[in-house]
């Protein structure tokens, strides 16, 4: 990643906050926390945009920073066989809007990044598209290979 300065500067709001840094206390997928995720799937997304030379990479990387902004365990049995999958992209957004300002398009590309899941709520913006294959990247290799990392 060519500009790391950069996106630490955007990402920065977002990773240095309380509210955000509860997301290390819960997991996403095996001993991966929702905190490194959604840092892992913006990273890749900076990636993705650097490449694809998007224009509003602030946007973009503050959308997947909050992506997965739910602020619960979704491993607990009342979250685990709800409709998680459906409903937390509108939580995340929520609080993204609550906690961060976000603009509309960041709402929306929050609010998409589920899709082809949530069929009918699918990204409108490049960026969006960017943020909902990440995510699905990531989450594989998590799952994939990274599932049972070692602790520190």
């Amino acid at each position: 990643m060519k500009n790391t300065e950069q996106f630490e500067s955007f990402a920065k709001e977002i990773l240095e906050s309380e509210i955000f840094g509860q997301n290390k206390s819960f997991i996403q997928h095996g001993s991966i926390s929702i905190y490194e995720h959604c840092y892992d799937v913006a990273r890749f997304s900076f990636l993705m945009g650097e490449f694809f030379k998007v224009k509003d990479m602030k946007s973009m990387v503050r959308s997947a920073l909050l992506h997965d902004f739910f602020l619960y365990d979704w491993h607990v049995p009342e979250k685990m066989w709800s409709l998680h999958g459906w409903t937390h992209p509108v939580a995340a957004a929520e609080n993204g809007k609550k906690y961060f300002n976000v603009s509309e398009k960041e709402y929306s590309m929050i609010r998409t990044h589920m899709w082809p899941y949530t069929l009918l709520h699918f990204p409108v913006y490049r960026e969006g598209w960017i943020i909902c294959f990440a995510d699905k990247f990531v989450s594989l290799w998590e799952t994939l290979f990274r599932r049972f990392k070692k602790k520190n």
